[in-house]
């Protein structure tokens, strides 16, 4: 890494991988290399961008595809550590533009040359997806231990650079309340300069803090659009999916309130209206980010039900 910190920086300041002090705490933002110093450009989201794993069987994707577009939404396609190797992201962006679903596709710095990079980068392109999130990506030793290993190539910055000049429209990830937070808006900023167009943040706490860091964002020079994080817990598994990575807040007294109602789903949902409707209500946002919901019922009803916060904020 070069563009650091990355955003699994723990509270002591150390790495969430081995624990050892992480070098960008203290370090300087380093400029992105790049010959231009860009600027945000328009990209087409629309208002609700869902994070989604694709299933392997193309009649399921099919179904969850027509639920998506019913609402009009962008799904959010991670690289995974725990993904098969052969599952590329060209491979997601072919299948997701075979059923006529929007999609923004990740790109992590793991495995690949930056040779292989930019070859993936442009075989995204060419399938048409809104945008290339371009991430460092997770270590497999902070989910595995400390015998998982992986090859990084390249961070995000670098990149989001890549991406850019090869035609892609640039999405990147930002953790607000990671330390060290006070810099956070500034490295936002950088990542604009090297090529990118939008940024979508990780789980902040509550709407107040996640409208103060875009704030900061536009205070650094940024002018990138923001996609403001949602969470929508329904059972244990969604609430440990979203909290198990460092740098990640969610709303005080959120999960508690949801795991101990009558009805969890619909607490649950409810909540992730309510604060959708906040965020989508302040113009410092261009979109909301709906992540979670991790149930065990199959892809075709998490889509249901993330699809019904999205059409209960639409109506």
């Amino acid at each position: 890494m070069v563009h650091g910190p990355c955003g699994g920086v723990t509270p002591d300041l150390g790495c969430e991988v081995d624990g050892r002090p992480c070098p960008f705490v203290d370090a300087v933002v380093a400029e992105a290399a790049v010959e231009a110093r860009h600027r945000a450009r328009p990209v087409d989201l629309g208002r609700f961008v869902i994070d989604l794993r694709l299933p392997t069987d193309d009649a399921v994707l099919e179904e969850v595809a027509a639920i998506y577009r019913d609402v009009g939404a962008t799904v959010l396609v991670g690289e995974h550590v725990d993904d098969p190797d052969d599952a590329a992201p060209h491979h997601h962006a072919d299948r997701l533009a075979e059923v006529g679903l929007p999609c923004v596709v990740t790109v992590t710095g793991r495995r690949r040359s930056p040779d292989q990079h930019r070859a993936e980068i442009e075989r995204l392109v060419a399938a048409g997806v809104r945008a290339v999130h371009c991430i460092t990506g997770d270590h497999p030793a902070a989910r595995f231990g400390p015998d998982a290993t992986a090859t990084f190539t390249l961070d995000g910055a670098q990149l989001a650079g890549i991406a850019r000049s090869a035609g892609a429209h640039v999405s990147v990830a930002e953790s607000p309340i990671a330390p060290p937070g006070e810099r956070r808006a500034e490295r936002v900023a950088m990542k604009e300069r090297a090529g990118a167009d939008v940024v979508i943040l990780n789980h902040a706490g509550a709407p107040a803090a996640v409208a103060e860091f875009a704030d900061g964002c536009a205070a650094a020079g940024g002018s990138v659009a923001v996609v403001a994080p949602v969470p929508v817990i329904t059972d244990v598994s969604s609430a440990r999916a979203l909290s198990q990575f460092p740098g990640v807040a969610l709303p005080d007294g959120l999960t508690d309130r949801i795991l101990a109602s009558d009805d969890p789903v619909e607490t649950g949902v409810a909540a992730a209206v309510e604060l959708g409707r906040e965020l989508l209500g302040d113009d410092r946002f261009a979109a909301i980010n709906l992540s979670g919901s991790a149930t065990a019922a199959g892809p075709v009803e998490r889509a249901r039900l993330m699809a019904s916060v999205a059409e209960r904020l639409r109506s």
